[in-house]
């Protein structure tokens, strides 16, 4: 009877090992992990991408900042935002220049306060200016009927007849100040009713001519009437300020002799971090920070 070779039996490790690998995303991550990298690219909201990855919500802030400095979710990031750029064709130059536009984009181009005329400012002896006579004759009919009424028929021929003869009657309208009023025109430094001060309008540029302006983002109807959103101007000059690198991030801390030394000879006796060692070992250090989820 032939002995039959028996293979010996996998260890615990490689047993384990081989199940978390069959449970790793083609990124070499966990699938919680990697489901963070591609919500994380749709806001850049660490909270929120864990929530929607799977994470615990009461935990969400800490967990997502855990784990954005995990070394192997930032590159997986990076490689998927270098991917979704060449998918789109974006060049870094191209967003250096659009966050740039939007830093220095004039506000006025969509919504300005302008000072303006008042009635009385170019009027005849600063007396108040109409547009039209329509304007004037309107206005004049409306305050007749509201003080006489309509029904006395001689009153009412009378105060016409005073009216086309240029006589002023009490309470009631006179075009003495003249027509063509523009409502565009500057003050009248010299206005004794607004002091050259004018009139203060709200003007909202026409948003057809506004789709491409950088910090035009669309409008809303509220209680007060239309409001014009705009992009915040000084979150875009940050963000060119740090693609730019004008900003340094990090804490340099000083070290002592000793701490070196140590430092030197931890380095002496440990492995080098080569890429072919952290590919390696990468699955260790994924235990490590799984234990901790």
């Amino acid at each position: 009877m032939k002995n039959r070779s028996k293979s010996p039996p996998a260890s615990k490790s490689s047993k384990t090992s081989e199940k978390k690998s069959r449970n790793l995303a083609p990124s070499g991550l966990t699938w919680k992990r990697d489901a963070f990298c591609r919500e994380y690219l749709k806001d850049r909201n660490a909270a929120q991408a864990a929530i929607r990855a799977g994470y615990a919500e009461k935990a969400a802030k800490e967990q997502g900042y855990r784990l954005l400095t995990n070394a192997h979710i930032k590159a997986q990031i990076n490689k998927l935002a270098r991917e979704r750029a060449r998918q789109l064709e974006i060049e870094a130059a191209d967003v250096l220049q659009r966050l740039w536009e939007k830093a220095t984009a004039e506000v006025n181009e969509l919504v300005r306060v302008e000072r303006r005329c008042c009635r009385y400012c170019w009027g005849v002896d600063h007396e108040y200016q109409w547009r039209t006579a329509r304007e004037f004759r309107e206005a004049f009919d409306r305050e007749v009927t509201k003080q006489f009424g309509a029904d006395d028929l001689d009153k009412l021929i009378e105060i016409g007849r005073k009216g086309d003869a240029g006589e002023r009657i009490p309470g009631l309208p006179t075009d003495a100040g003249g027509y063509a009023f523009d409502p565009t025109t500057d003050p009248n430094p010299d206005c004794p009713e607004c002091a050259g001060e004018g009139i203060a309008h709200v003007v909202v540029s026409d948003t057809r001519e506004s789709l491409s302006h950088p910090l035009y983002e669309g409008v809303k109807q509220t209680k007060d009437g239309i409001e014009v959103k705009i992009a915040d101007r000084a979150k875009a000059l940050e963000q060119v300020a740090r693609h730019l690198q004008m900003f340094k991030d990090e804490v340099q801390v000083s070290a002592s002799d000793e701490l070196r030394a140590a430092a030197r000879a931890i380095s002496a006796v440990a492995p080098p971090l080569t890429p072919d060692y952290i590919r390696r070992n990468a699955h260790r250090l994924d235990e490590l920070d799984e234990d901790r989820d």
